[in-house]
């Protein structure tokens, strides 16, 4: 008899970022999965005290009394009991053995400037006991399996890889009142995630803008690093640099679609939704050619070199005067982002779990 399935909820506790939307897009698409199979029963969620009920509609397996770290570290391990564990989000219980582990990135070790000390040193120190736990290994691309590998979290051969969908932007309705505010035209303007995270390389994209002033060839930055906090980070904006700041699920779709083409420089990623959103609503990526990026985007966005401003600045000013290669970046962007849907992903990650189930 195989045994019933908890989904570690934590991400339904936390702050919407690419993690947990992977995380939700997952947990929904499993609810299917399982109803379709008349297995619904076998189905249930863990959440953390506090937690909002969502749409999801997965039974909970207990009422919780703690959150965070000790409910996941000391009560999560309690509520599973013997049934199997998927976790989603990078982490899980230390105390519970023979789990399903989903580890995005290796962020963590590769780039530890981006993060807080406390947070990389728990990562650093939990994950390669964690993966040693886990029945089942899972990452999001080759690139984070080869680096996962490398910096000793789990050895290559114990990591499977089921890349993201990204048809969750497609159920998204656009929002254009961002655009309005920003009295911005649409395909008039390029588009980029602002953050200051190190590894997200906003810098080169500011520089680039620099270089743009003089054409006022506007770039707009979303997301919620404020202008003091570029400030602090060093960076000197430009003025054709628009802030949008936080913004919503639908408003971000418009600004998406708006956008004459998405600017994503990461000179690391383990798989970089942003710029496969962009595609598959039709708009040009530009992307550095580093992590996961050229192994998930192919030939069909245009690549601008990590450290230097100079490639940007030209490769933006190219899309700004030629319609005719936004199309022809558009329609291949999108033809390629296709490949990449949760169906097929969900589909890859229960056949992970009916095969770990027989262990």
């Amino acid at each position: 008899m195989s045994r019933p399935v908890v989904i570690n909820g934590k991400f339904l506790s936390q702050k919407m970022t690419g993690v947990q939307r992977v995380a939700f897009a997952f947990a929904k698409g499993l609810k299917t999965r399982f109803e379709a199979d008349g297995r619904g029963h076998e189905l249930s969620i863990a959440l953390p005290k506090g937690t909002e009920p969502t749409e999801l509609g997965i039974p909970q397996v207990a009422p919780s009394r703690l959150k965070g770290v000790p409910w996941e570290q000391l009560e999560l391990p309690v509520q599973t009991g013997k049934r199997l564990l998927v976790n989603l989000c990078n982490v899980g219980p230390l105390t519970h053995k023979g789990d399903i582990l989903i580890i995005h990135d290796a962020q963590a070790f590769i780039s530890p400037q981006s993060y807080s000390k406390p947070f990389g040193t728990w990562y650093r120190t939990i994950l390669p006991h964690l993966a040693s736990n886990a029945a089942r290994v899972l990452t999001v691309s080759n690139y984070s399996r080869d680096c996962l590998a490398e910096v000793g979290v789990a050895p290559a051969e114990k990591i499977e890889v089921i890349h993201n969908g990204v048809d969750h932007i497609l159920d998204i309705r656009a929002d254009a009142t961002a655009l309005q505010r920003m009295g911005l035209t649409s395909k008039t303007y390029f588009l980029a995630p602002g953050t200051t995270q190190a590894h997200k390389n906003i810098g080169v994209i500011i520089e680039a803008a620099r270089r743009l002033e003089a054409d006022e060839i506007p770039v707009v930055l979303f997301g919620s690093a404020t202008a003091s906090a570029f400030a602090e980070a060093g960076y000197i904006l430009p003025s054709n640099v628009v802030l949008a700041g936080r913004v919503s699920d639908g408003e971000l779709r418009a600004l998406i679609e708006g956008a004459r083409a998405f600017l994503f420089p990461s000179a690391t990623e383990g798989f970089g939704l942003p710029p496969l959103e962009a595609m598959l609503l039709g708009t040009p990526a530009v992307v550095a050619p580093c992590g996961a990026l050229p192994e998930l985007v192919d030939d069909k966005a245009l690549f601008a070199q990590a450290d230097s401003p100079d490639d940007w600045a030209e490769k933006i000013r190219s899309l700004a005067r030629s319609d005719a290669q936004c199309r022809e970046f558009g329609m291949a962007g999108m033809r390629q982002a296709q490949k990449f849907n949760w169906e097929s992903a969900t589909e890859k990650l229960y056949r992970v779990i009916l095969e770990t189930q027989r262990l």
